[in-house]
């Protein structure tokens, strides 16, 4: 491969590792920072008594339970118990007993969260046929706050979690004897998403990846460009210093009154576009083209070709430039000499023709 389509290679290449990374990363992003999602339900909690005080039946609806991630999405309705042992608000000792009222028939159990995990408190509930479970959340540092509880294997019990206002409120009514019936209704459903650790993780992984991959071929586009750079460097050397050789070796010749280049139906020298006076200096090429010297030289430096047939003349010449780490030129001296000989041969000739 040619040094440029390989340093055009790889700044497509490069461009192309930048742009895909970037759109990768943006889809990883938008794909999975946000994979995670939570679907859960809010509940209406409503609790009907008669005011001890005023004897007023009393119902109040809110909107403040949220259902456990394993429960059954549907209502229940029943008289409110606590666990009968003051020290076990949370329900973890399995042969607790719950206060449920005579003649209750469904009832829902009432139960402070801590101590223990929510299946436990719900096995224990459930085994004395309790048609729901609600937690109150203990503990928490934000006011009404819920969450989702997780109790696989539990069975098709409903399970809720209000906040910690609301079940002591509940649980100090319980506490002086007043009957509550609590109504569980379902509420509104909640798609909450999330940022995931394990995506963010991914993502940066995979960012820095396709960085590092982005700023290898980088260097690599540099370093090619820099070494392509130096080698251009070095060949225009090498060309120079063969050009300046092969020039040393072309005949020249000073232009005296009567040769036939003075004449005026002889050609002009094609760099300059004059014609030929006495005493000028001239080259003599090996294709037999003749030129002003001061002005074919700086075009041979640059060209190494004749400006007229384009003759190439350090092959003409038989010099080679080497592709060697020296930059050494190579030369066949005796195909050299034989066509500089003939050139000179040639000319003498011409000079000989003209005088005669």
């Amino acid at each position: 491969m040619a040094p440029g389509s390989l340093v055009a290679a790889c700044r497509s290449l490069a461009l192309s590792t930048w742009l895909l990374s970037f759109c990768f990363v943006h889809l990883l992003c938008l794909d999975f920072t946000v994979a995670e999602r939570e679907e859960w339900y809010t509940a209406f909690v409503n609790i009907t008594y008669v005011d001890p005080a005023t004897s007023e039946l009393r119902t109040e609806k809110t909107e403040c339970g949220r259902y456990g991630e394993h429960s059954p999405k549907r209502d229940a309705k029943g008289m409110a118990a606590l666990p009968v042992a003051p020290l076990d608000r949370q329900a973890c000792d399995p042969n607790g007993r719950f206060a449920v009222p005579a003649r209750a028939g469904a009832w829902v159990a009432l139960v402070a969260g801590g101590n223990c995990t929510y299946e436990d408190k719900i096995r224990h509930a459930t085994a004395q046929n309790a048609s729901a479970v609600v937690v109150f959340n203990v503990g928490s540092s934000v006011v009404n706050e819920t969450i989702t509880m997780a109790h696989p294997g539990t069975g098709e019990v409903v399970a809720i979690m209000i906040p910690e206002p609301k079940g002591r409120e509940v649980a100090a009514l319980l506490e002086r004897n007043v009957a509550v019936t609590m109504t569980i209704t379902i509420g509104t459903r909640n798609l909450q998403k999330y940022v995931s650790r394990t995506s963010v993780v991914f993502v940066s992984i995979s960012f820095i990846v396709l960085m590092i991959i982005s700023l290898a071929w980088l260097v690599f586009y540099y370093i090619q460009r820099f070494r392509y750079a130096n080698a251009r460097d070095r060949n225009q050397r090498r060309l120079g210093d063969a050009a300046k050789k092969a020039i040393s070796k072309l005949q020249v010749r000073t232009i005296r009154k009567g040769d036939q280049e003075t004449e005026a139906d002889f050609d002009n020298c094609a760099v300059c576009i004059e014609g030929y006076k006495a005493n000028d200096v001239v080259r003599i090429l090996p294709c037999r083209h003749l030129f002003h010297k001061s002005c074919v030289d700086p075009w041979l430096l640059d060209h190494r070709t004749c400006p007229m047939c384009k003759m190439n003349i350090l092959k003409a010449l038989g010099i080679a430039v080497s592709p060697s780490q020296n930059g050494k030129i190579l030369t066949m001296e005796k195909e050299g000499k034989a066509l500089i000989d003939r050139s000179i041969i040639d000319h003498k000739a011409v000079d000989t023709l003209g005088r005669g």
